[in-house]
């Protein structure tokens, strides 16, 4: 299969959970936003594609946006799917405060975790990237 969206140059892929926290302390580190959601989209090839979708402003709660993001993330996921295996997803929660897991931070995971159970969706993992730095909820 063809990839539609060539991986980002010079990246290596992400084998591994550590590479997978590499990566998103590479490109989210410590909170410089309060309230963004990344999506972090990663081909079968398991590479990252040049591609982040932030969304800003998320609510404390995730409520019925994760509702959406499902669709979101159905509409552009299937593209991501190579030779090699389906597209997954890696969500960042980008928040001000220290690197102590929040309610609202678990709340956010189950509720990603559950919406990409639901469609079928391979998730890389949840995590919260702080103004103290990255912490993984999943």
């Amino acid at each position: 299969m063809t990839d539609v969206m060539p991986p980002a140059p010079d990246l290596p892929p992400l084998l591994t959970d550590d590479d997978v926290r590499d990566r998103v302390e590479s490109l989210v580190g410590a909170a410089r936003a309060d309230r963004t959601l990344w999506l972090v989209p990663i081909d079968g090839d398991r590479r990252q594609p040049p591609m982040l979708v932030p969304i800003e402003d998320v609510p404390y709660l995730p409520g019925d946006l994760v509702t959406s993001l499902g669709t979101v993330i159905a509409g552009f996921l299937p593209a991501l799917t190579t030779d090699a295996g389906p597209g997954s997803i890696v969500f960042v929660l980008e928040r001000f405060g220290p690197a102590t897991v929040h309610p609202a931070d678990r709340d956010w995971a189950e509720a990603l975790v559950a919406m990409c159970a639901a469609r079928g969706v391979v998730q890389r993992g949840v995590f919260t990237a702080t103004s103290a730095g990255v912490v993984r909820l999943v």
